[in-house]
């Protein structure tokens, strides 16, 4: 089953139950609770579902009469005019002749999109999305790393992704986030491209971490790193005015962009 078909079915079955638990989904669809995690997560990202521990139930905001596929297209829309406007904002940070890593993620991979033709530098990465957009760059040089293929995220992960990303040395690595906990943490669901990110940060001269508005107070399954140990967080204006201050109060360099 399509990914888009799963999430949909997910939405009509919380329309008529007061929550659904992972173990639940992972049964109907007969998929892995990390693939339910993830599902949901894409769902809370669009604004139509809240998790819980455990399970989802429907986003107060939402009418439980809600037509699926429209709601949740134009809040998936929406998500991804912030994100190319994040996107937009990191890449004011590249200077001609630089040579950056992309990491894999809805919020990073806009950047190799939104690159102009034009733009005389070189991307390290590990995803597949991302070099798909770099191959339409004429000016833009590309270096893949390899390893075990992660299906679901087209993207390299292992020791020898994380051996080959320690060879190299860039200027400005842009990573991704599932979440960024009130504790200062960065968090993934997905322990082997936690891996990936840390070896990524050895790499770097300055690190970005790419996160939109939703991302801010929650946690995932595995920390890789905390704000004291990049150079800035870029996100937008959507973002709890409570989580902003505390993270300033954590001396991180917040970037905030408007939307």
């Amino acid at each position: 089953m399509l990914k888009e078909n799963r999430q949909q079915k997910i939405f009509t079955l919380l329309q008529n139950k007061e929550e659904i638990l992972v173990k639940e989904l992972c049964n109907i669809f007969q998929v892995s609770d990390m693939t339910i995690r993830r599902d949901l997560a894409d769902l809370e990202s669009a604004g139509v579902i809240r998790r819980t521990f455990g399970g989802a139930v429907m986003n107060g905001a939402i009418p439980e009469t809600a037509d699926f596929p429209g709601a949740y297209v134009k809040q998936s829309e929406k998500g991804a005019d912030v994100k190319s406007k994040i996107a937009l904002k990191a890449i004011e940070l590249i200077k001609p002749g630089y040579t950056i890593f992309i990491d894999s993620g809805t919020t990073t991979s806009p950047i190799a999109r939104n690159l102009p033709d034009s733009s005389k530098i070189t991307v390290v990465t590990s995803n597949l999305r991302v070099i798909n957009e770099i191959s339409k760059k004429t000016e833009v040089s590309a270096i893949v790393i390899g390893g075990f293929l992660r299906n679901e995220t087209l993207s390299c992960y292992g020791p020898q992704t994380e051996e080959q990303i320690r060879q190299y040395k860039v200027d400005i690595a842009f990573l991704g986030a599932s979440s960024v906990g009130e504790d200062g943490n960065f968090y993934d669901g997905y322990p082997p491209e936690a891996g990936v990110k840390k070896s990524i940060m050895q790499s770097a001269s300055e690190t970005y971490v790419l996160v939109d508005s939703s991302k801010f107070g929650k946690y995932e399954l595995i920390s890789y790193s905390s704000i004291r140990e990049v150079t800035g967080i870029i996100t937008d204006s959507g973002i709890n005015p409570d989580h902003l201050t505390a993270l300033r109060q954590m001396d991180a360099n917040v970037i905030v962009v408007d939307v």
